[in-house]
C-alpha cells in the first residue's frame, strides 16, 4: 500500500495516514515503478507498507480492499467508497 501522511492528529497524538494505492507483486520493482508512473506530486511524501504472502492470498486481499475502499491512485476495479486510514507515531514516519 502507498500512504500519504496528512497532518498530526492531536486526538490520537499520531500522524494521520491516508491510503492512496493497493497492489500486489514484487516490492523491489513495484515501488520504483510506481514512483515513476503514479502522480503523487500533490502528496509530496509517500510511505509504503507491505507484507509477504502467497500470490493466491494476495489476489484475494487486494480485491477485497478494492471492493471496500477508494484508492485515488488505483484506476481499475476500484468500486470501493470508504476511506482507509491509519495513525503512525513519529518513529514510524521518520
Amino acid at each position: 500500500m502507498l500512504w500519504h501522511k496528512n497532518d498530526y492528529c492531536d486526538r490520537h497524538q499520531k500522524f494521520h495516514m491516508k491510503a492512496l494505492y493497493v497492489g500486489k507483486g514484487g516490492i523491489k520493482w513495484r515501488i520504483p515503478h510506481h514512483w515513476r508512473t503514479k502522480n503523487t506530486s500533490n502528496e509530496m511524501l509517500i510511505y509504503f507498507s507491505f507484507t509477504e504472502i502467497e500470490n493466491r492470498m494476495a489476489k484475494y486481499i487486494e480485491q477485497l480492499f478494492l471492493d471496500l475502499y477508494h484508492f485515488p491512485l488505483n484506476r481499475s476495479e476500484n468500486p470501493g467508497t470508504r476511506l482507509l486510514c491509519m495513525y503512525c507515531d513519529q518513529g514510524e514516519v521518520d
